[in-house]
């Protein structure tokens, strides 16, 4: 076969082809969609319209509706009660913690009150011993000044030189003994101080304590008063 009858043969082919295609989209254009039929409504069952007739509102006579006022009275009322015992307990509790948070404080200042003054009784007790070490030196100096003395006129075994370095040195110990004294004395002083600031605030926590443990009491007997008025 020539090429020329080879061309025209694929263009007879291709011409049969593009036909077929246009006569099979035109056949599809023209043929009739086809159309749904509407559902038919379903009656309704008779146990279905009695449950929509009980779903309709009833009519409420006046008197129902005064009852049903009042209980909505009552409820509220009942309501604002246990909120008002609510709160009245809850300041209560915290008027009751703050007062056990103050007595704690009181009780604490109360016991370093008690161990100052006990210091200061210490001191004061070191202090007179060592004013009692002084007054037995200055007593046995006037004793060797009595011998110092009958030494000069020759009654004393010692040497006026010896019973004077006696007395020297109890002299020595008596203002040494004096000198602690006023120290022990001094550390008194300053404990005596120490107790007496303790002791006020002691006193300050223990009052106020005693102020909030009296608003616990009145606020926990307004809630009972309340609770059995309700």
């Amino acid at each position: 076969m020539s090429p020329v009858e080879e061309s025209a043969n694929k263009k007879k082919d291709f011409q049969r082809t593009k036909d077929d295609d246009l006569d099979l989209f035109l056949t599809k254009k023209d043929k009739p969609k086809q159309v749904t039929p509407a559902a038919t409504p379903v009656p309704a069952k008779p146990d279905e319209e009695k449950a929509t007739e009980e779903e309709a509102p009833k009519e409420v006579s006046d008197e129902e509706h005064e009852e049903q006022i009042k209980t909505a009275r009552a409820d509220r009322a009942q309501a604002e009660a246990y909120h008002d015992v609510t709160v009245l307990r809850k300041r209560a509790h915290e008027h009751s913690h703050s007062a056990a948070k103050l007595y704690h404080k009181y009780k604490t200042n109360e016991a370093k009150r008690q161990k100052c003054s006990s210091r200061a009784v210490a001191y004061r007790e070191k202090a007179d011993a060592r004013r009692e070490k002084a007054k037995e030196a200055r007593t046995q100096v006037k004793e060797y000044d009595m011998e110092l003395r009958g030494a000069a006129q020759g009654k004393s075994d010692l040497s006026p030189e010896a019973l004077r370095n006696k007395m020297a040195s109890l002299e020595k110990k008596a203002a040494k003994a004096d000198a602690v004294a006023k120290k022990f004395e001094a550390k008194a002083a300053v404990q005596t101080e120490k107790a007496a600031k303790y002791r006020t605030r002691a006193a300050k926590f223990l009052e106020k304590s005693k102020l909030h443990e009296s608003d616990a009491r009145m606020y926990t007997k307004r809630a009972d008063n309340l609770e059995r008025a309700g």
